[in-house]
């Protein structure tokens, strides 16, 4: 496994398993994938607020605490900063004006056998149909400065507990939730002594990381993805605001429905 689960993680472990274990019912597969010993990255898909309790939950029952990069400012505000360098969480300086430093912390943090969580998406999805959007190249270029695997985690049913942008919550015990842990990327051809300096090996091992996400979530959902992914920089949708909005909607038809089959 990674690294024990020590601290406040530890604590934290001990209240989510009965809290999780009623609140949701998790439908897992592919576990084999994940490395028996060693660093690692994963890269889920991200659909709601509520999917990164999921996944540490789910790693955290398989003995891998998942240290999830988190902005670099949170960790300088009382208690959350804390809570954050307690757990063991990765701070990402965005605002460095070297690019190497942005994820020096995560480096480190694989340099020291831990599994490191990071969405390739960089934030919620804003695709309208919730498929994963254009990825940011941070796994691509942890993956070729380090050499750890990357194993992409499909994952759906988070945003059913709390809808993507809206506030609201389903608080009823066994919502489903569905995760599948993929294959590891094989990104063996694009390793050389650049490391993340080779731009080129950067953008494919970035499309591979995302095609192998988005073949998971297919293959959850049962329907092919847009043959390209949403790109909020040069493409017109919906804002938070609406699209939280949906999801509210969303949750009222699907309560009505269940009401008049009652």
């Amino acid at each position: 496994m990674s690294k024990p689960v020590t601290g406040l993680y530890r604590v934290v472990k001990g209240i989510a398993k009965p809290l999780m274990g009623t609140w949701v019912k998790m439908d897992v597969s592919g576990e084999e994938h994940l490395p028996a010993e060693g660093a690692f990255i994963i890269t889920p898909n991200h659909i709601s607020n509520f999917d990164p309790v999921c996944i540490a939950h789910f790693m955290m029952q398989r003995g891998y605490p998942v240290r999830f990069l988190a902005k670099a400012e949170l960790f300088k505000t009382p208690v959350v900063g804390q809570i954050l360098r307690s757990m063991g969480m990765v701070p990402v300086e965005r605002n460095s004006d070297d690019p190497a430093a942005v994820l020096e912390y995560a480096r480190q943090a694989l340099r020291d056998g831990e599994c490191v969580g990071i969405y390739p998406e960089g934030t919620l999805t804003r695709d309208p149909q919730m498929w994963p959007m254009k990825p940011k190249t941070g796994a691509a270029r942890l993956a070729l400065d380090t050499g750890v695997p990357v194993i992409p985690i499909a994952q759906w049913g988070a945003h059913e507990v709390i809808p993507r942008y809206a506030a609201s919550i389903d608080l009823r015990p066994q919502r489903p939730i569905i995760i599948r842990v993929c294959p590891p990327v094989d990104l063996s051809d694009l390793m050389t002594e650049e490391g993340s300096a080779n731009h080129e090996a950067v953008q494919e091992a970035t499309r591979r990381i995302h095609a192998a996400i988005v073949k998971g979530v297919e293959e959850i959902r049962g329907e092919k993805a847009p043959a390209k992914p949403w790109d909020s920089s040069v493409m017109s949708g919906p804002d938070k605001k609406t699209l939280g909005r949906f999801s509210k909607w969303r949750r009222s038809l699907a309560k009505r429905g269940r009401s008049l089959k009652g």
